[in-house]
């Protein structure tokens, strides 16, 4: 899996797609490799960065690069030429709302992940929990075995982020396969209670014959 820090993460834009989108009056996004989409379908397992809705109230009267400091004053843009530079750190808190409705997972550095936006892999996690596999070593294993891309911010005191995977069919099948063998390890150590009724319906779910 792509792992990216944001506190690295410096993108390069070309403007004229976005004062393109301005003057249409078009909705526009712009990913984490810096491509931007207006008014069109885009790639759901990329994250993005920017979005301006149509809705917004923009000051047309204002000179090309007055606009664009304007539109992306939030990420401290750069402009050389027709490209401007911005550095996502600047904004992400608001890069972590804008991703929420297709990220399969958010890490916060308290709470760390309590929820898998997939409501099969939420079902596998949590008749996981009778046999002590956490959340925590199913999303390593997600990212360390799957596709996809892990956005986070890391500054050594705390760590938080999310993830987009590139195949959530992929995925699912993977997790299963990994709970499977880990709950039948525990199962051939003789480590399961098998009066244990959560445990019975996880062993039922998981079409595990003891």
């Amino acid at each position: 899996m792509k792992q990216v820090d944001i506190k690295d993460l410096n993108i390069e834009i070309d403007i004229t797609k976005i004062l393109n989108a301005v003057s249409l009056k078009k909705d526009l996004v712009i990913d984490i490799d810096g491509i931007v989409y207006i008014d069109e379908k885009r790639n759901t397992s990329k994250p993005i960065i920017f979005k301006l809705d149509l809705q917004k109230n923009i000051n047309n009267l204002l000179d090309p690069n007055s606009l664009i400091k304007n539109i992306l004053k939030d990420y401290k843009p750069t402009i050389n030429g027709t490209y401007c530079n911005i550095k996502p750190i600047m904004a992400w808190q608001e890069i972590i709302f804008l991703n929420q409705e297709n990220m399969l997972y958010f890490d916060h550095h308290t709470d760390g992940v309590e929820l898998f936006e997939n409501k099969e892999l939420e079902e596998m996690g949590w008749h996981s929990i009778p046999f002590d596999i956490s959340y925590r070593q199913i999303t390593e294993f997600i990212e360390e075995n799957c596709n996809g891309t892990l956005v986070f911010y890391d500054n050594q005191i705390q760590f938080n982020g999310f993830v987009f995977v590139d195949d959530i069919e992929d995925v699912k099948n993977k997790v299963k396969n990994f709970i499977v063998k880990k709950i039948k390890e525990q199962i051939n150590e003789n480590l399961i209670d098998l009066e244990d009724e959560d445990i019975l319906e996880s062993l039922e779910y998981f079409n595990i014959k003891v």
